[in-house]
């Protein structure tokens, strides 16, 4: 789902998608976690967002599937033919997991990723831990809520 990050950049898609570069204008790491997390304590759907200079990306994370929103960077309202909406069968529990996977798998690049040298990267790093420990526990425990024989209760 996101690639490792490097220089400042992380590729991000879906099932069914194209591959999005997302930049460091936001801390996708430590703000998707905590939405993610957010999502499967209320098992409500949730939304990240990411800059793909120029344009933004937002992701709604519904119970089954996902919903791409690729905006216009332009300061004025919005037209139709600046917007694209992407879908993607992906459910909620399983893009938490990716995200788990995708965080956990390159942490040390995450941590990273928005460093503006006056950072503690230690710290930073134990917060991260922290979150897709919790994440992980909530993926463990939401899991039969999303079992697709009984589905989502």
């Amino acid at each position: 789902m996101l690639t490792k990050p490097l220089h400042g950049w992380t590729d991000f898609s879906l099932e069914g998608t194209a591959s999005y570069g997302l930049s460091y204008l936001d801390d996708i790491a430590f703000e998707w976690v905590e939405q993610a997390i957010h999502g499967l304590e209320t098992l409500l759907p949730f939304c990240v967002k990411g800059f793909l200079e120029p344009g933004r990306l937002i992701c709604n994370v519904s119970y089954w599937n996902c919903y791409i929103i690729i905006e216009s960077d332009e300061r004025y309202p919005l037209q139709k033919e600046n917007i694209a909406y992407i879908y993607s069968h992906t459910s909620m529990l399983e893009f938490c997991k990716y995200l788990y996977m995708d965080i956990s798998n390159y942490i040390d690049e995450w941590v990273s990723f928005v460093d503006y040298c006056d950072d503690n990267l230690e710290e930073k790093r134990q917060k991260l831990i922290s979150q897709i420990e919790k994440l992980k526990r909530l993926i463990d425990e939401k899991e039969e809520y999303f079992d697709q024989n009984h589905g989502f209760l």
